[in-house]
């Protein structure tokens, strides 16, 4: 019975998804299960009481198994990301939020601050609350977390877990970096730039992408790559370079002034205090070194001169909604990537 009774805990659990998209709350009877599943009603019993602990079933005396008032009610989308204010997560709240109230569901978006702890609270609060679906959008997917046992533990509360802008999970909706970071750099050689330096995350796979779709471009155009061209930034050296308490991004600067005469940027915070630097010391751009950024908030006031390559946004939204919404009904789901737009 050891392994059987698990075997169709997970079975049901599929069905409950499907029930509750129905509209169907009674589960069948344990003689039905027992011969639908040809065991024992006592190995039906065990996979029933797993579903019952979880809190996904209800059993009333007398009459049978239920779907439990919360799984059939709950029609909330939880979204957990670093900082619900910056930059492109602002945008897919937006999104997705008026993508979702069509359908019924309603989105609650959740910051983390960027931190293990910010993380464990909310993922916390998935488990007390269980929405129907949580949408994660990590700070930090390639640094070990200790936060993905509680992951699993939502997973196996039958809580569907979907990553954005990030390669975990089996389901992820995620902007194609790579091209960003290739059509950026290519354009960059377009226009008569001899030598493009490039400033990227290491520890997110996003960021990952992006330096290999930069050295892709490089190597392409028939340049030789060049390693102190490159800066990786941990997202602690990132938000110190933002404040100005770190200084490595003055000292890549002078290399920049001194050997290149282009950069392309993870995104537009680090773009923008690049360009601050660069004009600190004397240098225009794009005149003398060109700027550039893959991100999604084009036409932000006081970047005159800065080329920003935005992805589509409202196909990451849209199939971010819809993958949100199937999962939630029970259904199955795919993980999409979100291309580039034109420049």
């Amino acid at each position: 019975m050891a392994g059987k009774y698990l075997v169709i805990t997970d079975k049901l659990e599929l069905e409950l998804k499907k029930m509750r998209s129905e509209g169907r709350s009674r589960l069948p009877s344990e003689k039905e299960l027992s011969e639908r599943f040809s065991c024992s009603r006592q190995t039906v019993r065990a996979s029933l009481d797993i579903l019952q602990q979880k809190g996904l079933i209800e059993k009333r005396k007398g009459s049978g198994s239920y779907l439990a008032d919360g799984f059939i009610k709950n029609k909330t989308i939880y979204f957990m990301t670093e900082d619900c204010d910056r930059y492109r997560s602002s945008f897919i709240i937006t999104g997705l939020r008026e993508k979702l109230v069509s359908s019924g569901y309603e989105l609650k978006p959740f910051s983390s601050g960027g931190s293990i702890n910010g993380e464990k609270e909310v993922l916390s609060q998935v488990i007390a609350v269980r929405p129907s679906v949580l949408i994660i959008e990590p700070s930090r997917d390639l640094v070990p977390n200790p936060n993905i046992r509680i992951t699993g533990e939502i997973r196996s509360l039958g809580i569907p877990v979907i990553y954005c802008n990030s390669s975990l999970g089996d389901i992820h909706i995620t902007a194609d970096s790579a091209a960003g970071a290739k059509k950026l750099t290519d354009l960059m050689t377009g226009s008569g730039r001899k030598k493009t330096a490039c400033i990227f995350r290491y520890d997110d796979s996003s960021g990952h992408d992006f330096y290999s779709g930069y050295i892709d471009a490089v190597l392409d155009s028939g340049s030789v790559f060049e390693e102190e061209g490159s800066l990786p930034l941990s997202y602690e050296e990132e938000k110190d370079i933002i404040s100005g308490r770190d200084k490595r991004l003055d000292v890549f600067a002078e290399k920049i002034i001194s050997g290149f005469d282009a950069v392309i940027c993870h995104n537009r915070v680090i773009a923008l205090r690049l360009i601050q630097i660069l004009d600190k010391k004397g240098i225009s751009v794009p005149e003398d070194i060109a700027v550039a950024c893959f991100d999604n908030m084009n036409g932000f006031p006081g970047t005159d001169g800065m080329i920003s390559l935005e992805y589509d946004n409202d196909i990451c939204c849209r199939a971010l909604a819809s993958a949100a919404v199937a999962l939630a009904e029970g259904r199955s789901a795919k993980s999409v990537t979100v291309p580039v737009k034109s420049i």
